[in-house]
């Protein structure tokens, strides 16, 4: 039961995030600065492998038992202030996105009330319903996580790497053999995930309106007995739900394959050359220990990649479908601008050779 058509093929998702930008505006500043220190807080999780270097090849291997307890001592803090800087980088991003989604809900609110009766009579209201409550919070989510972590958690990789090359370029460049099959995996799942969210999308809002068309109706329904014809459509609706969403469980689920298996295969081999490094005398101990902390370090990071892209995508195309409603044209306005200013004269009658009931120059508005 399509009742909106589907523009996800219209624009790349950068292109549809980026009309959220009139929203962002007001608030960059705090997204920008959650963003930084963000990437501060996990380049200090990067140092901790440098710092059990240290402990490994120092105090350890010297059995000094002070040292340890000063290696310790260092993690504590290093830890503690990784917690807090991520606290802080929550605590700037809360309340303005709270305000960004409160407004472009009453921009959508205010625009729905100056369309024309057309319009409403074209959309089903569980789409629009849709549109004003899940949509908004999936950009909402977008802007709060995924937005900031896809730079954080890219910066992150790179310093990471920089980091395992620095410790041994030959166990790096081991790491680094997953990356091309994962970057192809991310490209063909990004452009699948977002077809299918969007279908996803526009069923949540026709499921939407059939309930909410019962729920209002239920008089109606109740007095044609119509109960079971309209159980039948809620269950066909819901199958159809369902089965859109196994089939983004499905696309995720091989997206998170990949991206998890590739990289502990990685790791694993490192490991192992690693080991006859150190038993050859060719590497350190302590050596090995940054780099195989190193690379746990950035499974998350990595492992990340998946559901980030996923959020993205789903918020691309709620925004497309935001912005299909906002695009519509109000009462003496172009679509997409708002009706401001005087109206344009109206254009001189068109007069018929054929007698008959004529109506000129008239008006209707409502409310």
């Amino acid at each position: 039961m399509p009742t909106t058509r589907a523009t996800t093929q219209d624009r790349s998702a950068v292109r549809s995030l980026l009309r959220l930008w009139p929203y962002v505006r007001p608030v960059r500043a705090r997204l920008l600065t959650a963003a930084l220190v963000a990437i501060v807080a996990s380049c200090t999780g990067l140092v901790i492998p440098l710092v059990l270097k240290w402990l490994v090849d120092g105090p350890v291997a010297d059995r000094d038992p002070a040292g340890v307890w000063l290696g310790a001592l260092y993690l504590l803090l290093l830890g503690i202030a990784e917690a807090v800087l991520f606290g802080i980088r929550r605590w700037l991003v809360a309340r303005p996105l709270s305000r960004v989604e409160a407004g472009m809900r009453a921009d959508l609110y205010r625009h729905l009330q100056r369309l024309p009766v057309a319009f409403h009579d074209r959309w089903a209201s569980g789409q629009l319903l849709s549109r004003g409550t899940t949509d908004l919070m999936l950009l909402r989510m977008f802007l709060a996580f995924p937005l900031t972590f896809l730079l954080v958690n890219g910066v992150t990789i790179l310093v990471g790497v920089a980091i395992m090359l620095a410790q041994d370029w030959l166990l790096g460049l081991v790491v680094l053999v997953p990356a091309v099959p994962v970057l192809w995996t991310c490209v063909v799942f990004e452009g699948r995930y977002a077809r299918v969210a969007r279908r996803a999308q526009d069923q949540v809002g026709d499921l939407t309106t059939l309930v909410e068309e019962s729920v209002l109706g239920i008089r109606v329904v109740k007095g044609f007995g119509r109960h079971r014809s309209q159980a039948r459509a809620f269950d066909a609706l819901c199958a159809d739900l369902r089965g859109t969403e196994l089939h983004k469980a499905r696309l995720l689920a091989t997206i998170w394959g990949v991206i998890v298996t590739l990289p502990e295969l990685a790791i694993g081999a490192a490991l192992v050359l690693g080991v006859v490094q150190v038993a050859d005398g060719d590497l350190s101990a302590g050596t090995l220990v940054a780099f195989l902390s190193t690379a746990l370090a950035l499974r998350w990071p990595v492992e990340s990649i998946g559901f980030l892209l996923a959020m993205s995508q789903e918020a691309a195309t709620a925004t497309e479908r935001y912005f299909e409603a906002m695009d519509e044209a109000p009462e003496g306005g172009p679509a997409g601008e708002p009706a401001a200013g005087p109206r344009e004269p109206a254009p001189e009658p068109a007069v018929f050779q054929d007698t008959g009931l004529r109506f000129e120059n008239v008006r209707f508005r409502y409310p």
